[in-house]
Parts: C-alpha cells; structure tokens; sequence
C-alpha cells in the first residue's frame, strides 16, 4: 500500500520533464521513486503468471 503512494511521482517526473527539463536531477529523483510501485507491481504479476501459466512461461 505504501508503495501505491510513490504513484504520485508519475505524473510530477512527467510534468518536470515538461516545464522544468533543465532540472535534470529532480526529473532523476522523480522517476526514480515512480519507478518502485511500478517494479513492484510488474514482480507481482511475473509471480502470478508463473502460477497459472508454470515456471517457464513466468521466466519468460
């Protein structure tokens, strides 16, 4: 759940790149933390999928 909050820093990585591109390490430290719950939900589905679907199809 806590992870699902880092969402917000989707929309502001992308509203920086758009009216601040010259801030590059703030557009950095905001894709960075909107990348976590992204990962995270992304392992979470990997493992589901090789649940139904086997190892192989999961590692794939």
């Amino acid at each position: 759940m806590l992870m699902n909050l880092l969402l917000i820093f989707v929309p502001i990585a992308i509203a920086l790149e758009v009216f601040a591109s010259a801030h590059h390490l703030l557009i950095f430290i905001a894709s960075s933390l909107a990348i976590l719950p992204l990962a995270g939900w992304m392992g979470h589905t990997t493992e589901q999928l090789a649940e139904r679907m086997g190892e192989g199809v999961g590692g794939f």
